[in-house]
């Protein structure tokens, strides 16, 4: 038995989707993990199979062909599941391939309807920066939420992030906010 090209496993510390983290952030993340694993190509579904050739040694590429697949398409799934918290996980229990599994989480979490578009931005103009907390992190919210408005296909301009930034820090910052 050869060693698969796929066998080397790859695991990366990235937060379990919960629901309440950024879910393009960590779809990101599951991606290069599978990337990194070889296991990318799951996400697009099964290939269409090859022209049938004549013969029994065609007959046996494409049943080692089908378990190849069935194999890395597993393994991707796999990945995807071990990456979600529990709560999530019962929601997409019933999806069996890498492919399902991946559209049924964005069906769930990448929402672009209008009342998850009106949240995002209640969200992005209600950010505050709480005394104590540092300038990176707070940023880090911002162009988090930023990053959930573009992932559905709303632009935030610089200028708007900008003022956004400066109207969101706490008074001990009021020497920076315009008069």
């Amino acid at each position: 038995m050869g060693i698969s090209k796929y066998s080397n496993a790859i695991r990366l510390d990235v937060e379990k989707f919960d629901g309440k983290i950024n879910f393009g952030l960590w779809q990101i993340q599951v991606q290069d993990i599978l990337i990194q694993g070889g296991l990318r190509k799951a996400l697009k579904g099964k290939p269409i199979p090859k022209t049938p050739v004549k013969g029994i040694t065609a007959q046996k590429a494409d049943e080692d062909e089908e378990e190849d697949w069935e194999d890395l398409d597993s393994r991707a799934a796999s990945g995807i599941r071990l990456c979600l918290a529990k709560n999530i996980l019962a929601n997409v229990a019933g999806e069996k391939s890498a492919k399902g599994l991946w559209e049924k989480l964005e069906s769930l979490y990448q929402t672009k309807s209008l009342s998850n578009c009106l949240y995002l931005k209640e969200r992005l103009h209600t950010l505050k920066m709480n005394e104590g907390t540092s300038v990176g992190d707070h940023l880090g919210s911002l162009n988090g939420i930023v990053s959930e408005l573009e992932s559905i296909g709303v632009k935030v301009e610089d200028e708007d992030k900008a003022l956004q930034v400066i109207w969101s820090l706490p008074s001990s910052f009021k020497h920076l906010q315009p008069t």
